[in-house]
């Protein structure tokens, strides 16, 4: 039955009563990802066909006549002969089914979504047939049961998964910090098998078993409060009810995992035995989950934090075992870790995982890590973002390979199809076999050719749409005009067809509207840019704000490439580039501390201005980035000869005239500093303001075009520093001279001290050069 519009819960219900109702949208968020959950969406990606769609304007014509209306008839008999393949499709009621028989509850309740409460009626089974007394069940409001509502792991029952999460209160799992770049050699990725589960075996954790009272103290634990991380149990008491409960389902699934391997097993009686094995480890792998959610009956905040801190302890633990093994450990994320093995033998890879792998196994009962794959090739890019193709072994010493990508833009659902073409088409260029220059120049080619098309109109509409979910109703958002979504979301209740609420996915494009307003103010649903005369894709917004974070954030470990580049190819300004790709870099290290250190003049200064001199002779531009130029034995200083080579004029007769052009440009960019300028991190945001909004966060001050990201110096004093160390680094003689020449050319070395020292009497009012250790320390006094 369909979905009524308006206020007909009740209608809905009475239609309903004493019928198992199944909703397959409710039911697909569980167990399948995809980029939205119309039933469009979801015919194309299970059924593989594609569903046609009436426009809510059109119903009401369709009355007209008997053709139409037996046409709107069959339109929705083949609607829900639809919904139907697709509950058969993923095997919703009998997966429904055995979840229900393992939980112990209703399956009127498990159709509707919601692990939290299979998993309490699991453990209320347990516990009573122990005969213990179990926790009250809390009620709370329906603001607070909506809080609830958004962990998207931890759903209470409505079924609407959220991609907005309350803040965890405690401690998570462990990232280790990657080592960035492109890796060409293969990969070894191992996993460990059910982590936290195994974890609560492994150690016997349990509310029976740990002490959950800090010695000799009666107070309780708040909510808000800091971590407290109880004492494991003896080991010698008996299993708790959570391991035991664990453990069961673990070795249920076990013994269907052996049946199914059976020889000539009926098809039929096979997918029973998958529907069995997939109904247990859903419910194992949500066990955990009922230890660290506030709103659940058995929230018991000490042992998830317990649970989560033996896992960070098995991870570094793990990562320096291997390290010990002389092997590079270049990524960790929670219960896996990423080997870096230097090898193109993936028979010695293989032999390499299973050495690790035993070596690991032998401090444990029941944790096991196991190899879950082999990258062939792996773009590493920070924190929870790579792409690599994994290795498909065939036999033979032959293989194939599958593209995996994980936490890119290009995964999620709020970019549009044309910035994932994009970032697809590069990332499989990166991943492929092609040396450095011809992946830099099919890129570059790719690049300047979706330009021009998106600039000539070539590119189909529905390439330019966003998709974003709605994580409560429209009218509920405090701020609607500055979120696109909403405002479209809005737009679309008010045109009276169906009505988008909580939960649902809202599409909609930027236009242009002849307004000076932000592009997240510019919103407008796909059906208005069709209908309404003045409104026109706003292509600056999509190649600027869409295409090229997309595709600068992929290769920026990638050498010969930068934003500046990209934004050139795309046609755009590359000046609006170069500062963001200069606060980029500032984020990757301390101004004076750490990784900048250990940079070469070349990595250190390669975002810096270039100093430009025009030859009095010829006119012509000389561009200086050293005091030397040249190879071997044809090095001569940079001021001695014009780079038009015709011209026979010497830049280092010209002394004075340079001095004033240094002197000329520092002053620019002491002016650029000091003008102030702050722009916005998030580079789909773009926002660019002189002004010091009145919201502050940790990090600094709150945009007020988005409202949720920080405001950066557009040059900062890094950058400014940076800046006339380069200027001082390509006139400083003495430098490089012990860095290039095994001689010194006295006759020459004074113009460039001169000149040198133009630069220094800058620096030495700077005070960025100089670390003030009593404001360093300051805050520290407060901890006395």
């Amino acid at each position: 039955m369909p979905k009524l519009g308006g206020r007909s819960g009740f209608a809905e219900k009475s239609a309903t009563c004493g019928r198992l109702v199944c909703d397959v949208e409710i039911s697909a968020k569980e167990l399948i990802r995809c980029k939205s959950y119309h039933l469009s969406e979801l015919v194309a990606q299970v059924l593989k066909t594609e569903r046609a769609v009436i426009p809510q304007e059109n119903i009401r014509n369709l009355y007209c006549d008997s053709p139409h209306l037996l046409y709107l008839l069959e339109f929705t008999w083949t609607d829900a002969r639809l919904i139907l393949q697709l509950m058969c499709e993923l095997n919703v009621l009998p997966l429904a089914l055995q979840i229900t028989n393992i939980a112990g509850n209703v399956m009127s309740r498990t159709l509707m979504g919601g692990r939290a409460e299979r998993n309490e009626y699991l453990l209320l089974h347990a516990f009573h047939e122990k005969n213990y007394i179990v926790p009250d069940k809390k009620f709370f409001k329906k603001t607070q049961q909506d809080l609830a509502e958004d962990d998207e792991d931890l759903d209470m029952g409505k079924g609407k998964s959220k991609k907005v999460r309350k803040k965890a209160a405690y401690a998570g799992g462990l990232v280790l910090d990657p080592k960035v770049g492109f890796y060409d050699k293969f990969i070894l990725l191992l996993d460990f098998n059910s982590l936290y589960p195994s974890i609560i075996q492994e150690f016997n954790i349990c509310f029976t078993t740990v002490q959950r009272e800090s010695p000799g103290t009666h107070k309780k634990a708040e909510d808000d409060g800091p971590d407290e991380i109880p004492q494991l149990p003896d080991p010698d008491l008996d299993m708790g009810v959570l391991p035991k409960e664990i453990r069961k389902l673990v070795e249920r699934r076990r013994q269907v995992k052996q049946l199914m391997k059976q020889p000539d097993l009926n098809p039929d009686l096979l997918l029973q035995y998958d529907i069995r094995q997939k109904a247990l480890k859903l419910t194992a792998n949500s066990m955990y989950g009922c230890l660290g959610f506030s709103y659940s009956r058995f929230y018991a905040k000490p042992l998830a934090a317990l649970v989560t801190h033996q896992g960070r302890e098995i991870l570094m633990h793990t990562k320096d075992m291997v390290q010990r093994m002389n092997l590079d450990v270049i990524y960790g994320d929670t219960d896996s870790i990423m080997i870096n093995t230097n090898s193109t033998n993936l028979d010695e890879v293989f032999k390499l995982g299973n050495k690790v792998k035993s070596e690991v196994n032998k401090l444990y009962k029941l944790l096991e890590i196991d190899i879950d794959g082999v990258f062939k090739s792996l773009l590493l890019l920070k924190k929870k973002k790579y792409a690599a193709l994994m290795v498909e072994p065939q036999g033979d010493g032959r293989y194939s390979t599958k593209q995996e990508l994980k936490g890119l833009d290009i995964v999620r659902r709020d970019w549009c199809d044309l910035a994932k073409e994009c970032g697809n088409y590069v990332i499989g260029q990166i991943l492929s076999d092609q040396n450095r220059d011809t992946i830099v120049e099919n890129i570059q080619r790719h690049l300047i050719e979706v330009g021009e098309k998106v600039a000539s109109g070539a590119v189909p509409l529905n390439m330019f749409e966003i998709h974003k979910s709605l994580t409560k109703d429209p009218q509920d958002y405090p701020d609607k005009k500055s979120l696109p979504h909403v405002h479209v979301a809005l737009w679309i209740n008010t045109q009276g067809g169906k009505k988008v609420k909580a939960g649902d996915t809202v599409s909609y494009v930027i236009c242009q509207d002849g307004s000076t307003l932000a592009a997240s103010q510019r919103a407008y649903a796909m059906e208005q840019l069709q209908k309404q005369e003045g409104l026109s894709l706003d292509t600056q917004y999509y190649l600027s704000q869409q295409v090229h974070p997309v595709v600068a954030r992929i290769c920026d470990p990638i050498d010969g490439i930068d934003g500046v580049l990209i934004a050139s190819w795309l046609g755009l300004d590359p000046s609006h580039f170069r500062a963001q790709q200069q606060q980029h870099r500032e984020e990757e290290g301390d101004g004076l501390l750490g990784a900048p250190a250990q940079l070469t003049d070349e990595e250190r200064y390669r975002d810096c201005e270039r100093f430009t001199f025009t030859c009095p002779d010829c006119s012509t531009d000389n561009i200086y980035d050293n005091v030397f130029e040249g190879a071997g034995a044809k090095v001569e200083p940079s001021l001695m000869q014009c780079c038009h080579v015709p011209c026979k004029g010497r830049p280092v007769d010209h002394a004075i005239q340079i001095s004033n052009k240094l002197r000329l440009d520092i002053r620019r960019h002491i002016r650029r500093y000091y003008s102030g300028w702050l722009l916005c991190e998030d580079r789909a945001c773009g926002n660019r303001t002189r002004r010091l909004p009145i919201l502050f966060s940790r990090t600094g001050p709150i945009c007020p075009a988005c409202s949720k990201s920080t405001l950066r110096a557009e040059y900062s004093e890094k950058a400014l520093y940076n800046q006339l160390s380069f200027y001082r680094f390509i006139f400083d003689w003495d430098y490089a001279v012990n860095k290039v020449l095994q001689h010194d050319e006295k006759g020459k070395q004074q113009v460039y001290k001169k000149l040198k020292e133009v630069v220094d009497s800058t620096l030495s009012s700077s005070g960025y050069s100089e670390v003030n250790l009593a404001k360093l320390f300051q805050a520290f006094a407060a901890l006395k």
